[in-house]
């Protein structure tokens, strides 16, 4: 199996679309332009930020955890190798905003707050992200399609500012540029973990072996997924 179908049966898990830094991060003979001035690199704190997040993403239970299948260093070796410095700019503010909001929320760091409150914060993250690209027109791109970039811009905001109906805090929040943190998070905790070993063979149905082709084949009430 090429990256192309692993990303296919991946973007299913994930609703049948990836965004499209995610595309040409992993899109065979892609080739982005390295970044210049300091190299992308995650601090102890914020490897420890990225692990406890992609745990809440895809807990420990009868299967794996994120944790168990190395999402963490997973991340940040995609990121520094194969995503723009926008998107790896994202990420660390994404970051710095969790410990943000665990400080107003808290007066912690959200590595300090307990499992319930960290759940609660990361729900309303997920929930600006939601309402970001819900006002935004983002162009997405399915997976085999051509990917050059990303754009995301709200096709209203020339509007908006002739007509004075929203201020500029208002404006700002219209504009997305790059991919937000959150969606770069689940994007790739659910690409490391289906595709790792812990994942694959514990969470999905891995056939190492697989007899002849079935284009269609009905689970079994209870059955898993079949691995990638």
């Amino acid at each position: 199996m090429n990256r192309r179908e692993a990303l296919s049966r991946v973007a299913l898990l994930m609703g049948g679309a990836l965004s499209a830094p995610t595309l040409m991060a992993f899109s065979e003979g892609a080739v982005l332009p390295l970044n210049t001035g300091v190299a992308f690199i995650l601090t102890p704190a914020q490897q420890a930020l990225v692990a406890e997040v992609a745990e809440h993403i895809i807990p420990r239970t009868s299967t794996p955890g994120a944790k168990d299948a190395g999402v963490g260093p997973f991340i940040e070796l995609m990121l520094k190798d194969c995503y723009k410095a926008q998107e790896q700019q994202n990420f660390l503010d994404g970051l710095a905003d969790l410990d943000e909001r665990a400080g107003k929320a808290h007066n912690k760091k959200f590595l300090e707050t307990t499992p319930a409150e960290q759940v609660a914060i990361l729900k309303q993250v997920e929930k600006r992200t939601m309402d970001m690209l819900k006002n935004a027109n983002v162009k997405q791109v399915k997976v085999g399609d051509n990917v050059d970039k990303q754009i995301i811009e709200n096709e209203n905001i020339e509007e908006d500012k002739k007509n004075q109906k929203a201020d500029k805090e208002a404006i700002a929040a219209k504009k997305i540029t790059g991919t937000p943190f959150w969606r770069l998070m689940k994007e790739l905790t659910m690409f490391g973990y289906f595709t790792s070993e812990q994942g694959a063979t514990k969470a999905l149905d891995y056939v190492p072996i697989p007899g002849r082709f079935d284009g269609c084949i009905p689970l079994k009430p209870g059955q898993k997924a079949y691995a990638l």
